[in-house]
């Protein structure tokens, strides 16, 4: 019975005021103070690293003001919360790595358009419309321009057209590759150009997703008749009509 004691007073009392003793000693000797710093994107989106990287360097340079301190004592929802101020950023994951590693794992919001303003600043747009801050051309990601005014003051609008080119397929002769610029007529819906010939094609508002199927069609056509078109208006129930450059 003794024993039994003895043995429950050293696991209950003696060996964790054993190891809080230790482990209080280890901190106020700088065991657990911060050298290194791990920020880590999460499924970056292709072709957007240039526009991401800058963001991360400066993600870096604001935590760098937490090396040397205990890894122990920082708290990390105030960590969390200076992260998530920037607007880039959809989500994260931040933790404590011993001794003496903070790790930080990023979820960029990824960036489906860009707004080209009147002064010529590119605005990134995000899944929600919403815009994040402007960008060097050097950093833009590689996505379809939106022109036009009116998107600036309609985010609905903005939302719209990405559902739109959210619909369209990342490869083929019309695809989210091959789109340079799209703009909003109020009355026939949305336009987008061709990068390689410039262009003009009509999507309307709705279906857009068999519309983009029967384009790709008539592109593919086009290019093996090597006909020299102006207009795709694909904005029609059951056909696609084509104007031909030399068309009045």
């Amino acid at each position: 019975m003794k024993k039994l004691v003895l043995q429950l007073i050293f696991g209950f009392i003696i060996l964790p005021g054993t190891l809080a003793g230790t482990l209080y000693y280890l901190n106020k000797n700088g065991f657990f103070n911060i050298s290194k710093i791990e920020v880590v994107l999460e499924n970056p989106t292709p072709g957007q690293e240039q526009f991401l990287k800058p963001k991360v360097d400066e993600v870096e340079e604001g935590l760098k003001k937490y090396k040397g301190l205990s890894l122990w004592n920082i708290k990390l929802k105030k960590i969390s919360r200076e992260i998530s101020a920037n607007n880039w950023v959809d989500g994260l994951n931040i933790k404590r790595s011993w001794p003496s590693t903070l790790q930080v794992r990023l979820r960029p919001h990824e960036v489906k358009l860009l707004f080209l303003t009147k002064t010529g600043k590119l605005v990134p747009i995000i899944k929600d419309g919403s815009f994040l801050n402007p960008v060097d051309a050097k950093q833009a990601p590689d996505v379809a321009l939106l022109e036009g005014e009116t998107f600036v003051k309609k985010s609905a609008l903005r939302k719209k057209a990405v559902d739109v080119i959210e619909q369209i397929p990342a490869e083929g002769s019309f695809s989210k590759k091959t789109i340079s610029e799209i703009r909003h007529d109020n009355k026939e819906g949305f336009w987008m150009t061709l990068i390689k010939s410039g262009i003009q094609v009509k999507m309307g508002e709705d279906q857009v997703a068999l519309k983009a199927a029967r384009v790709s069609q008539v592109v593919d056509y086009l290019d093996s008749r090597q006909f020299d078109a102006r207009v795709i208006d694909a904005n029609l129930s059951k056909k696609v009509l084509v104007r031909l450059r030399k068309d009045p």
